[in-house]
């Protein structure tokens, strides 16, 4: 992994900030690892007024971000895109949900749209997930195994062969979900590890800053709040999209 200058750094981190009104905590953290490198691509759930306006939860008129700017920002950091319209909703005026793909290495993103559509309907979930980097402990469990087929976790092998809550929280800071077996729980764990350090390491490069890090922490509540509540938390693209 490379590692990233403390002037990029902090562009990386500003951007994260100013995504915030447009996209969820979750993709936020993925695009910033793409930015550092340890992650060859992210797939982000974006939402835009008619007028360029974020439009995540609330219409944010004063936000920084504006649809119009997006482009120029992700270029700015390095970051390779593609920009698709999915969905126009009647909220607050005409507001689009849109599909941002983020990679750090123009061949990576080009070639997935080229094998894989540019449509996320014509892509299969195999493309999707080995496309965004996840393990194929996870790609595999998940396009055998029927959503409603098991209530079975990751966490749950954890708690019976790991001790503390280091490796629960490792598990649940991943951006795929993983897959309920000990190789699953042991590709989570290391994955995990990985981007905690990644970030941490883009933190320390813009100043002690303590915003990646910040959003990680929130990204594994809301993962451990939702299986804690619904259990059927392992879909990673209703994941991302909120």
């Amino acid at each position: 992994m490379t590692r990233v200058d403390a002037r990029r750094a902090r562009e990386l981190l500003d951007l994260g900030r100013d995504l915030g009104p447009a996209a969820p905590v979750s993709d936020i953290v993925d695009v910033l690892t793409v930015g550092v490198g340890a992650k060859p691509m992210a797939g982000v759930a974006t939402c835009f007024t008619a007028a360029g306006t974020p439009a995540w939860d609330d219409v944010a008129p004063d936000a920084r971000l504006t649809y119009g700017a997006l482009g120029d920002r992700l270029d700015a950091v390095g970051l390779d895109w593609h920009l698709t319209p999915i969905e126009r909703l009647p909220r607050d005026g005409e507001v689009t949900w849109y599909e941002l793909l983020v990679s750090g290495d123009r061949r990576t993103l080009s070639r997935f749209l080229d094998d894989a559509g540019v449509q996320p309907s014509d892509r299969t979930e195999r493309e999707y997930g080995e496309a965004l980097g996840y393990p194929d402990s996870a790609v595999e469990w998940f396009v055998s195994t029927s959503v409603a087929a098991t209530d079975d976790s990751v966490f749950d092998v954890i708690a019976e062969r790991y001790v503390g809550d280091d490796a629960v929280t490792l598990a649940a800071s991943v951006p795929y979900v993983p897959a309920p077996t000990v190789r699953g729980a042991r590709d989570a764990i290391d994955d995990g590890r990985a981007l905690t350090e990644a970030l941490g390491r883009l933190d320390e490069s813009a100043d002690r800053d303590e915003f990646a890090e910040l959003l990680l922490g929130e990204r594994v509540r809301e993962t451990l709040a939702t299986y804690d509540q619904h259990r059927a938390w392992r879909d990673p693209l209703s994941r991302a999209m909120g």
